[in-house]
């Protein structure tokens, strides 16, 4: 696409919804995988009201933002082919409830919930995968360093519980930890992935 014109961050700042929608679309179909990441991570993190409303629906305040934040990371660092905005919320909606269903999981582990997962492989196959074609590289340089900043028992433990999606108790025996400890770690490490994507001071 010839005419795409890439955008700073403070001009993607003052475009709308369906503005960025469309900014996404134009950059992915001109190749510009890193403009179409930015583009999604400035989209995404305009959602952040409406995110930890949702995931504050099923979840006490003090785990729906840790839940909200973790919904967050994993939407920017995922892949969105969409072309509309309600093409977009649905997306965001899924990861959302997704995440939510993690946590409800992890604290009723013997509860079945045998509807949940109905189709989900091929739906999270997609939207869950590291966006390598969004070329969301503030985000993975931002993961990395927020991941450099751990000791090597607190990365294995963020990575198997957040990044990979595995039960804190397991987590837990396989790092040696203890699962509050897990989850304590976890929500240290969302909360600086949140300063560094913000801009905020990157020193640790």
């Amino acid at each position: 696409m010839a005419d795409f014109r890439e955008l700073p961050e403070h001009e993607l700042q003052r475009l709308s919804d369906d503005e960025l929608i469309a900014y996404i679309r134009d950059a992915r179909d001109a190749g510009l995988s890193v403009a179409a990441g930015l583009g999604l991570e400035m989209l995404v993190f305009g959602h952040w009201p409406n995110v930890l409303r949702r995931a504050s629906r099923k979840l006490p305040p003090h785990v729906a933002e840790d839940v909200a934040g973790n919904a967050i990371v994993s939407a920017i660092t995922s892949a969105f082919h969409g072309e509309s905005m309600g093409q977009f919320v649905n997306w965001l909606n899924r990861i959302v409830d997704r995440r939510v269903a993690d946590e409800l999981r992890s604290r009723k582990p013997t509860v079945a919930l045998p509807e949940e997962h109905e189709g989900e492989d091929a739906f999270w196959g997609s939207a869950g995968a590291v966006a390598d074609e969004t070329g969301a590289v503030e985000v993975r340089m931002a993961l990395e360093q927020a991941l450099g900043e751990l000791s090597d028992t607190h990365r294995d433990a963020v990575e198997r519980f957040v990044l990979d999606g595995f039960p804190a108790a397991e987590v837990a025996e396989a790092t040696g930890l203890s699962e509050n400890n897990v989850h304590q770690i976890a929500s240290r490490f969302r909360k600086r992935l949140r300063e560094i994507l913000s801009g905020g001071d990157t020193s640790p």
